[in-house]
C-alpha cells in the first residue's frame, strides 16, 4: 500500500532526502565562519570567557587573603604520587598579581573563541590539555618543584586554535589561527628553558596537547 502524504509531510520528506544529516539548516551552518553546535555562539563565548576570569580570580583572591598563598602548594609536583591530583588544580593557582594578570586576557580570549564553536568542545579540549599537559609535566618536570598557573592551558588553547583550521580545512579558521599566531608569536619562547621560575614544561606539553586536541576533535566538534 502506498502511503498518503499531506503537502507538508511531502515537503519534509523531500528536505530529509536532500539533507539526511539535519536538513538545509545544517547545510547553511557548515558555511559559517566559526562552525557552531547548538551550544555554541556568541553567548557561549562571552559566558565562558567571563566564567574563566571569575574562576581564576576568585581562587587567587581566596588564596591570597584567606590562605596566605598556601594553596600554591597544591600544584603539579613531579613524580610525587601523593599529590597527583595537583594536575587538575594547578591551572587555577597563580603566584602573584603579575602572574594572574598575564594569564587573564589571553586565556579569556582563547577560551571564548573555542566555546563559540561549542561549549562541549571547550570542555573536551580543556580536559585533554589539563590531563595530558599536566601529566607530562608531572612525569618529566624538575625534582622538588611546584608548577602552577593557567599558562599551560593558554598554550594548549592557542595551539588548538592555530592548528584546527588546517585539520578541518576551513579557510576562515586558518586565517583566525594565523592572526592569533602573529599576535602571540612571542609565546614561542615560553616553551624553552630560558627563564628561571617559569614552567616551560607546562607550556610545551600544554601546546602539544592542544595540537592533539585539534586532531582528536576534528571539524569543531567531537567525533561520534
Amino acid at each position: 500500500m502506498n502511503p498518503q502524504w499531506s503537502s507538508g509531510q511531502q515537503q519534509n520528506y523531500q528536505n530529509y532526502a536532500q539533507y539526511p544529516m539535519g536538513g538545509p539548516v545544517q547545510a547553511r551552518r557548515n558555511n559559517q565562519i566559526v562552525p557552531q553546535d547548538r551550544d555554541g555562539g556568541l553567548g557561549a563565548a562571552i559566558s565562558t570567557a567571563i566564567g574563566y576570569l571569575v574562576l581564576i580570580w576568585t581562587v587567587f583572591l581566596v588564596n591570597e587573603f584567606i590562605f596566605g598563598g598556601a594553596l600554591n602548594n597544591f600544584g603539579v609536583r613531579p613524580r610525587e604520587t601523593s599529590t597527583l591530583w595537583g594536575i587538575l588544580t594547578a591551572p587555577l593557582l597563580h603566584a602573584n598579581y603579575g602572574h594572574i594578570v598575564a594569564n587573564s586576557l589571553p586565556g579569556a580570549l582563547f577560551a571564548g573563541l573555542i566555546a563559540m564553536s561549542s561549549k562541549r568542545l571547550f570542555w573536551q579540549v580543556t580536559l585533554l590539555i589539563t590531563v595530558v599537559g599536566g601529566g607530562l609535566t608531572w612525569l618529566v618536570g624538575g625534582a622538588n618543584t611546584v608548577h602552577i598557573g593557567a599558562s599551560g592551558l593558554i598554550y594548549g588553547w592557542l595551539a588548538f586554535l592555530v592548528v584546527r583550521g588546517f585539520v578541518n580545512r576551513r579557510v576562515m579558521q586558518i586565517i583566525l589561527g594565523v592572526i592569533l599566531a602573529s599576535m602571540y608569536s612571542g609565546l614561542i619562547w615560553g616553551v624553552l628553558p630560558t627563564q628561571m621560575a617559569v614552567s616551560w614544561q607546562m607550556h610545551l606539553f600544554g601546546g602539544l596537547a592542544g595540537i592533539w586536541a585539534a586532531v582528536m576533535f576534528k571539524r569543531g566538534r567531537a567525533r561520534g
